[in-house]
């Protein structure tokens, strides 16, 4: 059995161009890859900017990452990921 993993969704506000996006979260070192989980719907993610999953290896290390991510005027939201639901 695989420990499960620590994540979280970040959803940046339009116009953030995903370029500028990728800058802040490397910034913090923040491991990323582009996308989302769909428990928002295809609506919320036409209305808002470039999304990342992000990997940590720690409960701290998400922690920190989530309150850098929040204070930051171009995040429209950060949340944990529901795998499990699917709003599409």
């Amino acid at each position: 059995m695989t420990p499960d993993k620590i994540e979280l969704i970040a959803v940046f506000k339009q116009p953030v161009e995903l370029e500028d996006a990728q800058a802040l979260l490397r910034i913090k070192a923040i491991r990323y890859r582009t996308g989302m989980d769909s428990s928002r719907g295809k609506l919320y993610f036409y209305s808002t900017g470039p999304k990342f999953i992000l990997t940590f290896l720690t409960d701290i290390e998400k922690t920190d990452a989530k309150a850098y991510l929040e204070a930051l005027t171009e995040i429209h939201e950060v949340y944990t990921p529901d795998w499990d639901k699917c709003k599409d």
